[in-house]
């Protein structure tokens, strides 16, 4: 089955707790390897690689909300470390836009610690204000499974 992408989004973990990020619009997660030669003379005409050091990182956009965009501007200051989960929302396909009781995080998806190494406001004449935020991980991403 295909997912669409406005059910697919970003989750930060307090205590327990995950919440999605407001008026998400875009949200990415990327995953790269860096290679490492590991040709020989043994190798012959084609050269070989290996996988080396692993990385990921996850991104946000999103509608100007001055509160979430004052708590990530606290975290990256102060150097802070997050737990994210990039997953599908439980409570997804609801024809009404968001519940009442916020976006409930699925029991899957990807989940990690990361850092804030960018953070930017957008306030375009004539539009919606806009913020994005760039997630870098610290460490492994990890499947999730619900505790």
């Amino acid at each position: 089955m295909v997912t669409k992408g406005k059910d697919l989004m970003i989750f930060q973990k307090v205590a327990e707790v995950y919440k999605a990020l407001a008026s998400a619009t875009n949200h990415t997660l990327s995953i790269s390897a860096a290679v490492m030669e590991a040709s020989s003379k043994d190798s012959g005409k084609w050269g070989d690689n290996e996988a080396g050091r692993m990385e990921w990182e996850m991104g946000t956009e999103n509608l100007f909300v001055q509160l979430d965009f004052d708590t990530l501007f606290k975290a990256m200051v102060a150097g802070e470390k997050l737990i994210v989960a990039f997953e599908i929302a439980s409570n997804a396909n609801n024809d009404e836009g968001k519940p009442a009781d916020g976006w409930a995080i699925g029991d899957g998806g990807y989940e990690g610690e990361v850092l804030i190494t960018s953070l930017n406001a957008n306030a375009p004449n004539g539009e919606n204000a806009t913020y994005s935020a760039t997630f870098k991980g610290c460490g492994p991403l990890m499947p999730r499974t619900k505790a």
